[in-house]
């Protein structure tokens, strides 16, 4: 498994250049299969763990059913059975799968900048000309280095502690200090990683470039060229003198600001620790470096200038920051979504879809939007499910004469389902952010997702029938049957994760782990649209994407920790309820909020920082906390689709060969029915909390 791209190259000729490459080249190999091996064996052990569960019990009370019907021979074996599977103790199945994914956050962060992975708001960035976007990227670059050397730091004296006190972990008995190294190797390796980059940029102009369309596992089949320095997405010439200047000084003089408060230049009161908090956080990001250096960067300032909080305190949080076995269900149904996009299940959907209501006004379209409700419930993902569905679907209704606008605002829109439809990563960061339950959040997704879909399957329907789109011949209900069964073992998954969640047969992290292996069997022995031979890519791709969710994940607990010392969301609740702000008001700024926010940053990033914000001040207001998830998720689905960064776009616009502004105009129709949906999901909870109540969750 190999990079496709490299940030520096060493000169030709002699010894020392060979060596260098040819250390370069393990250590590369070495990463990718640190980290594609740790995803595979930490999905491998959990599903082992689930089937040693179930396993123990259904031979002890299979053995115990037969004696009662005079069936004790026949209950021996399972008896036997039963004896060697409580032999084995497997109860640190779940300790080992944290510090797996720990070391494969760690080490994939790494990875990711070698990729050029990470998530950053670039959006003033690339409108600046190529002299200055030098500059500002050659700062955020170095700042990574900066911040992992930091963290490298603390993380050596921090296990140096911990290999002092002769720690142990509760289960695997294993010495902490083992488990804590992946602080100070993987940060230090990761700012390597940022120096390379900066090197390579300064001397050759060109970053490894990561396409928005792989944010969440997707891997379109031509992959845009380099971001050059010479040649910025939107830059040009002198254009972007000031801004640059503002964006390059702005950290600097918070920093400066908050060192003349250290220093009793003036008092720093709430207000403007507050200021200095978020402004650092906004000026940072704009500098387009990763999100998740600009959170991390933002607290340690803060700790040191304004913070009587000891910095030592930062080493623990990164570590515990993602030791919660919820959060490692999110690289599982990235795994999951993954061996599903590649294994030939999206096809056997949009057969079915189109079996079933091909023959209706804009057949194809309606098509689009079942099919991908269909696999949204299976994903997890909305750029998965757009890149899977609408590169099957969009050169189909080419072909059968719709425009191509229509059949791009269909997919581009309908492919956000993913992110409502459960199972859904996003509704996994939020639990995470605010200590929800994932099997709730689930239940309260399947109703806004299915009303959702219908509500865009109409507006496809009526444009269809208004503009006399092409239909299709109803198909006959054999060919349907065969559709069904062709499909059958795709939509099982849905069965698996749902129906195991809710029944309590497994943990959402368990369902997740157990779709993982399902979808990877599957893709590979039922549907063999994947090979073996490809498996290795799958696993890479996967892990990196997990990893860069999970580094910004450990900075966003960071800042979630500075938040709550300082005791900002209980102060903005305050404000709000002293001047009578209900939660009617309180919902539509957060919306206006969430709505401006998808404007320049994605969704995981949107709810690691806001939800741990606005999560304590809508339960003061009385907001029910999974209604509160839902009206998030929606809020998200609406980002992914409007420019300048919905992710959603940027894939359609691969696909269907067009331009963000031409694809902006085609989804408006869609966009304005998903903006009448967040209205009602708004202010109408019960559509988001009828099923859980039903279900008594």
């Amino acid at each position: 498994m190999t990079s496709s791209s490299r940030l520096a190259s060493w000169p030709e000729g002699g010894a020392g250049p060979r060596v260098g490459r040819a250390l370069g080249a393990v250590l590369d190999h070495l990463e990718e299969w640190l980290i594609a091996s740790l995803i595979a064996v930490a999905t491998l052990v959990v599903f082992v763990a689930v089937l040693h569960r179930y396993g123990t019990s259904s031979a002890i009370d299979s053995a115990k059913w037969l004696e009662e019907h005079g069936l004790a021979l026949a209950a021996a074996p399972l008896r036997r059975v039963f004896a060697w599977l409580a032999a084995r103790d497997l109860s640190w199945a779940q300790e080992l799968c944290i510090y797996m994914f720990i070391w494969m956050a760690k080490f994939g962060a790494a990875y990711g900048v070698r990729t050029g992975i990470h998530i950053g708001v670039d959006v003033l960035v690339t409108r600046m000309d190529p002299a200055r976007a030098r500059k500002v990227i050659l700062f955020g670059l170095l700042s990574g280095a900066f911040f992992t050397g930091m963290i490298a730091n603390f993380g050596v004296h921090f296990t140096a502690g911990v290999w002092d006190s002769g720690s142990r972990s509760n289960d695997l008995e294993a010495p902490m200090w083992i488990v804590y190294m992946a602080i100070p190797l993987g940060s230090a390796l990761m700012c390597f990683r940022f120096l390379q980059a900066a090197w390579a940029f300064w001397t050759t102009g060109t970053l490894a470039h990561h396409d928005a369309a792989h944010v969440q596992g997707v891997e379109p089949e031509a992959p845009p060229p380099p971001l050059q320095a010479d040649a910025p997405a939107h830059g040009a010439a002198g254009k972007g003198a000031v801004l640059s200047v503002l964006v390059l000084l702005l950290p600097f003089a918070l920093l400066a600001m908050g060192m003349l408060a250290k220093y009793g230049v003036f008092h720093a009161g709430g207000g403007l620790r507050t200021t200095v908090v978020f402004g650092l956080l906004v000026s940072l990001m704009l500098t387009g470096m990763p999100i998740s250096i600009a959170l991390g960067l933002t607290v340690l300032s803060f700790m040191f200038l304004l913070s009587d909080i000891s910095l030592d305190s930062v080493a623990m949080k990164l570590f515990t920051g993602i030791e919660n076995f919820e959060i490692m269900a999110i690289p599982f149904f990235i795994l999951a979504g993954n061996f599903l996009t590649h294994g030939g299940v999206a096809r056997r959907m949009i057969a079915f879809a189109t079996s079933m209501v091909g023959h209706w006004h804009g057949g194809l379209g309606l098509s689009a939007v079942v099919a991908c409700a269909l696999f949204a419930a299976v994903s997890g993902s909305s750029p998965a499910t757009v890149v899977a569905i609408g590169s099957v679907l969009l050169p189909a209704m080419v072909a059968q004469g719709y425009p191509k606008r229509f059949g791009a605002g269909v997919v581009t829109t309908s492919g956000a389902l993913g992110i409502l439809i459960p199972p859904s990563i996003a509704m996994v960061l939020y639990s995470v952010s605010t200590n929800t339950s994932v099997g709730k959040l689930f239940m309260a997704g399947v109703v806004p997702g299915a009303m959702l879909a219908t509500m865009l399957g109409v507006t496809t329907w009526y444009r269809a029938w208004r503009n006399g789109y092409p239909r299709m011949e109803r198909a006959a209900w054999a060919t349907r049957a065969r559709a069904a069964r062709d499909s059958f073992w795709g939509v099982m998954l849905i069965v698996i994760v749902l129906g195991g969640i809710y029944s309590g047969l497994f943990t959402p992290t368990e369902a997740a782990a157990v779709s993982a292996v399902y979808a990877f069997w599957i893709a590979v022995f039922v549907y063999k649209d994947l090979r073996l031979s490809e498996v290795p890519r799958v696993l890479l791709a996967s892990a990196n994407i997990s990893a860069m969710l999970l580094y910004i994940i450990t900075n966003a607990v960071l800042f979630s920790f500075l938040m709550t010392s300082e005791q900002i969301p209980q102060a903005m609740a305050a404000w709000m309820v002293d001047r009578g702000l209900g939660a009617v008001s309180f919902l539509l700024v957060v919306n206006v909020m969430l709505l401006l926010a998808g404007n320049v940053m994605e969704p995981s990033s949107i709810i690691l920082i806001m939800a741990p914000i606005l999560f304590p001040v809508a339960v003061q207001l009385g907001v029910d906390p999974i209604h509160f998830g839902v009206l998030m998720t929606v809020n998200m689905e609406v980002g992914l689709c409007h420019p300048p960064v919905g992710l959603n776009l940027y894939v359609a616009s691969g696909i269907a060969h067009m331009g963000i502004t031409e694809l902006t105009i085609a989804v408006w129709p869609w966009l304005l029915t998903m903006l009448v949906f967040l209205g009602l999901v708004t202010y109408v909870p019960e559509i988001s909390l009828a099923l859980p109540r039903l279900l008594g969750m």
